[in-house]
């Protein structure tokens, strides 16, 4: 039952934490995710504001043909953002008009579009915005069939390319890691905690209640073994102890004898004094044989009124003996019964085991057979067979 339950407490307890810890890392992943996703995005929303701003900055400056404004301004923007790594200034046809910083090995890659391109290099994002001549529209007295003034379409005059760098952006993920690692830690620790707890008082009452279920089969047993009215082992506890010692005194050729009582007159006891004193009387004789046999002496109740006291490395002769004892002191001792007390006798057959009949059986016949003879002959006394 232990190694059952062992095993149930540990079934127990990973059952608690791992879901817990199993949530908290879930938790912790989708955060990170979510946040790292967020950040990308805000990263790439920064930049291209970057390159609408330079390149509204740069329109007039392509128009005018002013490569030293152009100039001041990439190199401005880079100096005034550490994250800027190079700008550059294309014409329309995507020739270098300025450029401030590091060579740029993207932005040949990127076609020339009227719209803004996006490129990811892996430690740097490349953004290039189309720089546009602003055209107002002009109202004039041809206009088409709606009667709408003609809209004419903005010219591509150039191209700014920005090259931004994804260190801030990794080194800001890296502290955020290092942030959700560390709330997952505590909320792991605390959620392992919190579920250790939740098994221990789980685990608590299970063992209570596997001590108390133990503690009744102990009591369980301890009942069907022993003789509720004297508190002797019954007969079925007291066969299985002496089988055991018969087949120990087989073994080691050791003696054993086998003592039979029987309560002289005892129907006039339960008939002069009552039932409930005929108990009593039981329970007294019961009280003398324990406190009288020695500690390795097996005494129970065989039914009715009679006894047995099995008695290991003992001969025949030491066996008479002991029930001479017992006989003098079971008759030496009144039973009080109230007001009144009552005197009773014991007639004892003694037989000890023998090597050509060597069985329980036969030791437990020849010491009924000499207790017979004991009640033949006067009773209050003892025989041997």
């Amino acid at each position: 039952m232990r190694p059952t339950l062992s095993r149930f407490r540990g079934r127990l307890l990973a059952g608690a934490v791992l879901p817990a810890l199993l949530m908290v890392v879930l938790v912790g992943m989708v955060f990170l995710s979510h946040y790292q996703s967020d950040m990308e995005k805000s990263f790439l929303e920064r930049g291209k504001a970057i390159a609408r701003q330079l390149g509204a900055a740069a329109e007039y400056a392509l128009f005018s043909d002013s490569r030293e404004t152009l100039a001041m301004l990439a190199e401005g923007a880079r100096q005034g953002d550490a994250a800027i790594v190079a700008v550059s200034v294309l014409d329309r046809h995507g020739r270098t008009l300025v450029h401030s910083g590091a060579p740029l090995p993207l932005h040949h890659a990127l076609p020339l579009l009227p719209t803004l391109q996006v490129a990811n290099g892996g430690e740097f994002v490349t953004i290039q915005m189309p720089i546009q001549q602003a055209i107002l529209p002009i109202a004039s007295e041809e206009t088409d069939w709606h009667g709408a003034a003609q809209t004419l379409q903005p010219e591509v005059t150039g191209y700014l390319v920005v090259e931004i760098s994804r260190a801030e952006l990794a080194d800001r993920m890296r502290e955020m890691l290092r942030i959700t690692l560390a709330i997952m830690l505590c909320g792991l620790l605390l959620a392992g905690w919190l579920s250790l707890r939740i098994a221990s008082g789980v685990l608590a009452s299970l063992d209570a209640a596997s001590q108390e279920l133990h503690r009744q089969k102990e009591a369980a047993e301890a009942l069907a073994r022993t003789d509720a009215l004297t508190g002797l082992a019954n007969r079925r506890a007291f066969d299985e102890a002496a089988r055991l010692e018969v087949q120990r005194a087989l073994r080691y050729g050791t003696q054993l004898a086998l003592v039979l009582a029987d309560l002289d007159h005892f129907k006039s006891i339960n008939d002069g004094f009552g039932h409930h004193s005929g108990d009593e009387v039981l329970r007294h004789c019961a009280r003398v044989l324990s406190a009288t046999v020695r500690h390795v002496d097996v005494v129970g109740r065989w039914g009715g009124e009679e006894f047995v006291i099995l008695m290991p490395d003992t001969g025949l002769v030491e066996a008479v003996q002991a029930a001479e004892r017992f006989r003098q002191a079971i008759a030496g001792t009144p039973v009080p019964l109230g007001e009144r007390s009552c005197q009773c006798t014991a007639s004892f057959g003694v037989a000890a085991l023998q090597r050509g009949t060597a069985d329980l059986e036969a030791l437990l016949n020849r010491a009924d057979a000499a207790l017979y003879r004991a009640k033949e002959r006067g009773r209050d006394r003892v025989e041997a067979g």
